[in-house]
């Protein structure tokens, strides 16, 4: 496993980053809690050191699991967690100091340890002042209740204005082949400003696996019906495309699609680490293979032609 510490914290990330949103129990099909734990096991004794999670995971639930498996072993692991969703009040954006006071209890609670390595706003809060949030956020690292302050989903000029109020190690935004809105102003403030990008959406949520001939169809409350554009008919033409190549890569390489795509991903300036979410032992293993090939520059040139092209009319 390979590692990245980050440069405003003394805080080292492992490349790949175990997600639990599918492990929290829903949004995502059929759903099997002893899988869950053996995924999250799974993926500390093969060195991914790292765990992204929230509360909105089920309710807390992904961090009820991450906290049952890390028992006993927690300095071996770095715990990313999240707040600002009132989930009791229809999964209201709040980043205000007192909701986030009882949130990061409730979070240290159910992941059963008394601090958390990077604490991050999971969005924005359009009617709370940032100066509020970050404030309550540099509180909670100089009490030790967090190692480092991170931002979720943030825009470029949300995380400047936030810069204003505060020092911020780690962005995680959405970033993949089929996603790469942040290349034109995140990823150069993220850059200039020496802010370490997580992303998440790695394997677009199953789509760069390559498993998907045609277009699938979910259920509503799936995340993959209204969470992510690239399941709509209407751009299969672009996505089946970029599939087609990605598929050819890894085969020059004896890999699979979806290990090219985090291969792609892990080569882009500024990502210090991905989060490639897994809801079972085999998929954790499976995508330890993305940190075994090494794309060509002409590789991923194009890769970065083709998938440029997928929302084209």
């Amino acid at each position: 496993m390979l590692y990245t510490k980050l440069q405003h914290e003394d805080i080292s990330i492992s490349k790949l980053i175990l997600g639990t949103w599918a492990i929290g129990g829903t949004n995502w099909g059929p759903y099997d809690e002893e899988q869950a734990i053996e995924a999250i096991q799974t993926a500390i004794d093969l060195g991914i050191t790292t765990i992204d999670t929230a509360p909105a995971y089920g309710g807390g639930h992904a961090e009820e699991l991450i906290g049952r498996v890390v028992k006993g072993k927690r300095d071996k692991v770095v715990i990313a967690t999240k707040c600002g969703i009132d989930m009791e009040n229809g999964f209201r954006y709040d980043l205000t100091p007192a909701f986030l006071e009882k949130e990061i209890e409730d979070s240290l609670r159910r992941l059963g340890t008394d601090y958390i390595d990077l604490y991050q706003p999971h969005w924005p809060d359009p009617d709370t002042p940032i100066e509020y949030t970050m404030e309550a956020l540099e509180r909670f690292q100089a009490q030790g209740k967090i190692r480092g302050v991170g931002v979720s989903n943030f825009s470029a000029a949300g995380i400047a204005e936030a810069l204003a109020f505060g020092r911020i190690a780690s962005l995680q935004p959405p970033y993949s082949l089929l996603d790469r809105g942040i290349e034109k102003e995140i990823q150069p403030l993220c850059l200039r400003h020496g802010i370490a990008m997580i992303p998440y959406g790695s394997l677009g949520a199953g789509m760069l696996t390559g498993k998907y001939t045609e277009p699938p169809k979910f259920k509503k409350d799936d995340a993959r019906s209204f969470f992510y554009r690239f399941f709509d008919n209407r751009y299969w033409k672009g996505v089946s495309a970029l599939l087609d190549l990605l598929r050819k890569t890894a085969e020059s390489h004896g890999a699979k699609p979806g290990h090219a795509a985090i291969a792609w991903l892990l080569s882009r300036e500024g990502v210090a680490g991905t989060i490639v979410g897994a809801r079972s032992a085999d998929q954790v293993r499976d995508n330890m293979g993305g940190l075994d090939i090494s794309l060509s520059p002409e590789e991923v040139g194009e890769l970065d032609r083709v998938s440029a092209a997928v929302y084209d009319d």
